[in-house]
């Protein structure tokens, strides 16, 4: 009988990278489901932005508001909202592009990017429960994985 430990391990991401391939994996599946199931329904903008987001800091490229609204898939005024309350809860940052002074970037904050790093752990790298197991629903406590820093 195969380690069950020695196969978790396996799964686990050594760097970044992993993660990554985690987020964009998780955009696919988001824009497939997109195609399948009304979006008027089915939309969680705020995961779609905070996503963007992730991939794009792991890919090193700038996210103006604009960008940011288009990923949403929602009007301007609601995207803008959401994007006010995800900088209010401390998960993303505006700030003003130094070469177009009109223009405004977003970027994920360390509590942002630590809690997507958390939550690509949590979806992905857990172990599932066995057949038969009992879950029990637990909250999910970002500063709970091993090598994040507790605010």
């Amino acid at each position: 009988m195969a380690d069950p430990v020695a196969a978790r391990s396996f799964h686990r991401p050594n760097n970044m990278v992993e993660l990554l391939d985690l987020a964009r994996q998780t955009q696919a599946v988001r824009a497939k489901m997109a195609k399948l199931l009304p979006r008027d329904i089915f939309r969680d903008s705020a995961w779609d932005m905070i996503l963007e987001l992730f991939v794009a800091a792991r890919e090193q490229r700038s996210v103006c508001v604009k960008q940011l609204v288009l990923v949403s898939g929602e009007t301007a005024t609601s995207a803008l909202r959401r994007i006010g309350r995800l900088e209010e809860a401390g998960l993303l940052r505006r700030r003003t592009d130094h070469c177009d002074h009109r223009r405004i970037m977003v970027e994920l904050a360390p509590k942002g990017d630590e809690a997507m790093c958390a939550m690509l752990h949590n979806l992905f790298l857990e172990p599932a429960p066995a057949a038969g197991e009992v879950v029990s629903h637990r909250p999910f406590n970002p500063s709970s994985v091993p090598g994040l820093r507790k605010n």
